[in-house]
């Protein structure tokens, strides 16, 4: 009943916690299912994700979008949202703009209430990229011996209709549930029991609520059993987690403290994709079919993959070995690199961490395009990377992960693959760069009808 936390905030919002700090911390709870829900960013989905590959533990990718009616706040949480998509990137960083104007507009209040803060003092409090609230202007209130706790300065100055607050004008429920649809999420009502007004619950179904927060750190049993019952009677999903922003006044930690139960677990993955009309492949099955097929041969990606593991580098002959394997077309322009850049660049890969740069920089050379590079990476683990090209998107296409087929690939596009490919593997018996195989063959029949 503690294995599962789906409301987890960290220091990309206005938790005290890296999202590799409450990851390690939630493995440590015994969790098996987390899900990181920032206030109005996605940043801290990808490190999160990143740390938890090496541990038991699912992250599903999350936000906690704020709306209002009126001048009621409202909380949407978004689930499996696409955190790579670029219109959303777009929309939240003009929240986050909308933020830091709020954030100055109650910086100014306080000046005008005696209190000598600068906008700077908020600033130092928070990473560049990090979205400013309330909670941070309350650590500088605390910081600068205004109050005693952050609670304190919540209390006198903070809170909603306080003599410094300022109401978010920001989404609409409607709006937040829109766009965590549009980037294929689940839109889930938060902790519905806070709600001053329960009137506007039955509008927010109207409006495309998919989901309510039922299981939550304060909803007491008549209120869990009330929406319980609601959403079955509406046909919503059910979800549940603390809302954890690390350590409390009180020292408490929230995190897994929330009794949600694990059913729920595979009821929302169902519920996910018949929502979304993602369909399901058997993976198994197109697995054993991928040697017939053109594809890349895995073992002899993993022959050069020890070598490149022996080395901490390829030389110019191995990456010509592997990018034929891939394509020859790419292996004819590989031939056109000096070996020394070759050991070089491969070398540097090697020794980096972030994906992101290590596509770009093996891309830098010449005929290795996305689709060589991931297998450059997945040779070094296929744990973790799988074969990424035009085959492998057309069947997540077909499945219904993405909108439209496509030809060409950038550093983005292999994350956002590589991204739900392992959400896949989490799920099924088989390595990462098996889905990526099964994907590849799915396409080859599907599209060409080779296999039988």
């Amino acid at each position: 009943m503690k294995n599962i936390d789906w409301h987890l905030h960290t220091t990309a919002s206005d938790g005290s916690f890296t999202p590799e700090q409450l990851v390690v911390k939630a493995a440590e709870k015994g969790l098996t299912s987390i899900a990181v829900t920032d206030h109005d960013t996605v940043e801290g989905i990808l490190p999160a994700r990143n740390k938890a590959r090496s541990l038991p533990l699912e992250v599903i990718p999350g936000i906690e979008l704020t709306a209002y009616i009126d001048q009621l706040e409202v909380h949407i949480l978004g689930y499996f949202i696409d955190y790579l998509d670029n219109q959303l990137l777009l929309k939240l960083s003009e929240l986050r703009e909308m933020r830091r104007q709020r954030g100055k507009k109650i910086v100014k209040k306080l000046n005008q209430l005696g209190i000598d803060l600068t906008w700077q003092e908020v600033k130092e409090l928070t990473d560049a990229n990090q979205a400013i609230g309330r909670p941070h202007i309350a650590q500088a209130l605390q910081q600068g011996g205004y109050v005693q706790t952050a609670q304190q300065a919540f209390d006198k100055y903070l809170e909603d209709q306080g003599p410094a607050y300022v109401p978010k004008t920001n989404l609409t429920p409607r709006e937040a549930i829109e766009m965590i649809k549009q980037v294929k999420g689940i839109a889930v009502l938060a902790h519905p029991g806070l709600l001053a007004d329960q009137s506007v619950v039955p509008e927010l179904i109207e409006a495309g609520i998919e989901g309510l927060e039922v299981y939550y750190s304060k909803h007491n049993s008549n209120q869990i059993s009330k929406y319980v019952r609601l959403a079955k009677d509406k046909e919503l999903l059910i979800l549940g987690g603390s809302d954890c922003h690390g350590l409390s006044n009180q020292e408490q930690l929230l995190l897994g403290n929330t009794k949600v139960p694990d059913w729920l677990r595979d009821r929302l993955q169902e519920g996910y994709r018949a929502r979304r009309g993602i369909e399901m492949i058997d993976f198994n099955k197109y697995l054993a079919l991928y040697p017939q097929t053109s594809g890349l041969y895995p073992q002899k990606l993993a022959a050069i993959g020890q070598k490149y593991h022996q080395q901490g580098y390829l030389t110019k002959e191995q990456l010509y070995q592997l990018a034929y394997l891939n394509s020859t077309r790419s292996a004819y322009h590989v031939k056109k690199n000096a070996g020394y850049l070759v050991k070089k660049v491969t070398q540097e890969v090697y020794q980096l961490e972030e994906e992101f740069l290590q596509l770009e920089l093996l891309s830098s050379l010449s005929g290795v395009g996305i689709p060589t590079a991931s297998a450059i990476l997945t040779s070094l683990d296929e744990e973790s990377h799988c074969v990424i090209d035009t085959r492998v998107w057309a069947t997540l296409w077909r499945m219904g992960y993405f909108e439209q087929e496509k030809e060409s690939f950038k550093a983005s596009d292999y994350l956002r693959i590589i991204d739900i490919v392992r959400r896949l593997a989490e799920e099924v018996d088989l390595t990462v760069a098996e889905i990526g195989y099964a994907l590849f063959a799915y396409d080859v029949e599907h599209r060409e009808g080779t296999l039988h």
